[in-house]
């Protein structure tokens, strides 16, 4: 159940970031928006990391791409690395742990 309330914590966040980046040219505070969310929800439900990386980042990619601007595509990674960063974080205090 926890892990499923991340999922849709991850998929808000996604949409509230999509949101951010339309009304913003703040891309440094976006960036630490993007990884910091990422990492954070993925610290809650590290099985979920992936899936977390995917929610938080897919928004802001797809819609830059369907709108014609690739370049935006780099939101996806951001997000993927902060849950990849959380995953480890978790999996490195459960084994020293």
């Amino acid at each position: 159940m926890k892990d499923a309330a991340v999922l849709v914590v991850a998929v808000a966040v996604g949409f509230f970031l999509l949101s951010y980046d339309q009304r913003t040219d703040d891309t440094g505070v976006e960036v630490a928006l993007l990884v910091a969310l990422s990492l954070a929800l993925a610290v809650a439900a590290p099985r979920r990391a992936l899936a977390v990386g995917l929610a938080v980042g897919l928004p802001i990619a797809a819609w830059s791409v369907i709108n014609g601007n690739g370049a935006a595509i780099a939101a996806l990674a951001f997000a993927l690395f902060g849950a990849g960063l959380g995953w480890l974080m978790r999996r490195g205090s459960l084994a020293a742990g």
